[in-house]
């Protein structure tokens, strides 16, 4: 009524029920594939419905790389932030790997000559790390499904912290200058906010006039990154950017171009400046540098990471190890403590 048989490295339990559908779930182990066995012609013989059974089995041996991609997505992914940037991932890999392939057949290997493909595209590790991402997301809904009877190992590449960009005050005011010389005022306010904020752009995208207490000077935002709410105090300046776009309707969003648009713009000064070639030159320097200055005036780094919204404090730390001058000051206090040591002369 039943038989285990090798399969390559595993075993292929085969199972023929009464009602003449077959059962060919495979098993890493030989009593892993010995105790399904008795378990389910157990269940035949008292009658217990195995419906369920046969199921799962032909939608496993059913189940491709794609629809599974298509199944993770509906069932994690769909109405989060980041889903059409997941989604994107998980399409890139089943395209690479073959949409119609059998999730069962990615091993180790499979996933080796993923990493080649994409490193022979010249992908950054940091983009073939988000590809693996999404392959283990899938993979593990897979194995937790019963699609696959293992869970095959996935080694991610290691990523440099790379460069951190921010701007000099003498960058600062070029680039805000050429922004107001090119009569785009709203863009040189939605610059002076980010600096003085730290906000990520899509942040300050979202901002309405509602969300700004002028009597207290700070903004509330409540739909963030890392989806916990937070106040940020504005600086006289960045309160002058915001009141000067403020609208009638305080349910509308302060900054009326698009981010296409603000993009654009960004590109072209960058640009009239001289620094078209500075790749790390993007709008999220900003942020990088109000976190540099916080950083260089000595404020405390869990202040820092709660103002910028870090979810962990190692992120802030990134700031530190960056900014010469705060290690200047620790090595300074160091030298200044008196300690009942004689300093040498």
């Amino acid at each position: 009524m039943g038989a285990i048989r090798a399969k390559g490295k595993r075993f292929q339990a085969d199972l023929r029920t009464p009602n003449g559908a077959r059962l060919r779930p495979t098993f890493e182990t030989h009593d892993e594939a010995d105790h399904w066995l008795r378990l389910t012609q157990e269940k035949i013989r008292t009658g217990q419905d195995i419906s369920l059974d046969v199921a799962q089995n032909t939608r496993a041996i059913a189940m491709n790389l794609r629809d599974l991609a298509e199944e993770v997505r509906n069932r994690h992914w769909r109405g989060c932030k980041s889903e059409d940037t997941l989604w994107i991932q998980a399409r890139d890999v089943y395209r690479r790997l073959g949409a119609s392939r059998s999730v069962r057949e990615i091993n180790e290997n499979v996933i080796d000559d993923l990493i080649y493909q994409l490193e022979r595209d010249g992908k950054s590790n940091g983009t073939i790390n988000r590809r693996l991402a999404a392959l283990s997301k899938m993979l593990k809904h897979g194995y937790r499904r019963g699609y696959i009877s293992r869970m095959p190992v996935i080694e991610r590449k290691r990523e440099s912290e790379g460069r951190m960009r921010w701007l000099s005050y003498d960058e600062e005011q070029v680039l805000i200058a050429k922004f107001r010389e090119l009569r785009q005022d709203q863009m040189a306010d939605f610059i002076e906010v980010l600096i003085d904020t730290g906000l990520r752009t899509g942040e300050l995208f979202k901002l309405c006039g509602r969300d700004v207490n002028a009597e207290e000077r700070v903004v509330y935002l409540w739909d963030t990154k890392n989806g916990k709410s937070r106040s940020v105090p504005l600086t006289q300046r960045a309160m002058d950017a915001l009141q000067r776009n403020h609208k009638i309707d305080s349910s509308l969003p302060l900054f009326a171009f698009t981010r296409h648009a603000f993009r654009h713009q960004w590109d072209l000064v960058k640009s009239l400046i001289g620094l078209d070639g500075d790749k790390e030159f993007v709008p999220h320097s900003l942020r990088h540098t109000c976190a540099t200055r916080l950083v260089e005036k000595g404020i405390d780094l869990r202040v820092i990471q709660e103002f910028l919204g870090h979810r962990a404090i190692q992120t802030t730390i990134r700031y530190a190890k960056v900014v010469p001058k705060s290690l200047h000051a620790a090595r300074d206090a160091l030298e200044l403590s008196d300690h009942g040591v004689t300093k040498r002369a």
